[in-house]
Order: C-alpha cells, then structure tokens, then sequence
C-alpha cells in the first residue's frame, strides 16, 4: 500500500451525477450527429455494389456504417478524455477532470483513465451509477485512475493523505486511490 498527498474539494464542488450524464449525452449526440452526417454524404456518391433495389444499403454496408460510428464514439470518447478540459460535453457543462494526488497526471495514468472510461461506461453502467453513492462523486474509473472531476471553478480547500489500496468488488480487485483513514473530507 503505497501513500501521497492529494487535493480536497469542498463537497459542492465535485460534479455530480445528473451533470456528468448531461455531458455524456451530449457527447454521445456530437458524435452520432456527426458520424451521421458524414455516412449521409458518402451516401450520395455510393457506388450502385452498395445498394438493394429497394434504394437501402446492403446488409454489409449497414454493419459497417455501424462498426464506423461505434468506432467513432469510442475513439471521440478516449481522444477528447486525454485532455484535462475533458470532452465537448464536459465543456458544455463546465467540469473537469482533477487528479487527485499531488503534482501532474503522467501520460500513462491520463490514457489509462480515458480507456478505462471508455471501457467501464461501455461494458458495465454501474460505473457511471456509482457516482450516486460516492463522496466524491467518483465513478470507478475515476477510483481506479486517481481523478475527480470536478466544476471549471473549483479549486482544493486543502491537502489530505491518500492511500493505494486494493478494492474487491463482484470477485473483480480494483486498485483505487482512496483519503487515508481519518482523513475523509467533509
């Protein structure tokens, strides 16, 4: 169990859940607007091999229109989270991403928070539910990466110790950034 120093926020300052969603939602409508407006345009000058008679595409065609806009929101959602100012829909609401240890991110540690994003939000939604029930208002992969994320005016209050420990959660560990005991902020 290793231990650091680590910002606190006051209580208001940490972005919630209904705030986080509308950011995610509006990144999500980016993304699909875009990704269909450009679909649209290569629409026009498909060659004839692409469409049934009917005028639609061809199953082929659909599965990989849609593989292309999956990849689109995939690689939008990790390209955008490698900024600390976050993606469009983060900025929109006005959060951002905090570390929360002391000093600045490494570029591994940025990467593997937007991957791990990514993945969480994807695969398990509890990731996201989960900032309901945190203090912080931390979803997993925030734990898991050491970040807060946190209003665009929001500065620390204060320093508090925090520990890296190991975290059993549905027969998964997770290895979060925690406030060392005693040190919970209020």
């Amino acid at each position: 169990m290793s231990e650091l120093v680590g910002p606190v926020y006051a209580k208001q300052d940490y972005a919630g859940f209904i705030r986080r969603t509308v950011a995610n939602l509006l990144d999500f409508v980016i993304v699909y607007a875009g990704a269909t407006m450009f679909l649209t345009s290569l629409s026009i000058s498909a060659p004839a091999s692409w469409e049934m008679p009917d005028g639609s595409f061809t199953p082929q065609v659909e599965a990989w229109c849609q593989f292309g806009v999956s990849m689109a929101i995939i690689l939008y959602m990790v390209g955008m989270r490698l900024f600390e100012s976050g993606t469009l829909g983060y900025r929109i609401v006005r959060i951002r991403y905090a570390y929360a240890l002391d000093g600045k991110p490494s570029v591994v540690t940025i990467l593997y928070r937007a991957v791990m994003a990514v993945f969480l939000l994807w695969f398990f939604c509890l990731d996201h539910i989960w900032i309901i029930f945190d203090k912080r208002k931390q979803a997993w992969h925030d734990k898991v990466s050491g970040f807060y994320v946190v209003k665009c005016g929001a500065r620390p209050t204060h320093t508090q110790r925090m520990n890296h420990r190991l975290i059993d959660f549905m027969s998964l560990s997770f290895p979060v950034w925690e406030p060392a005991e005693g040190e919970e902020s209020a």
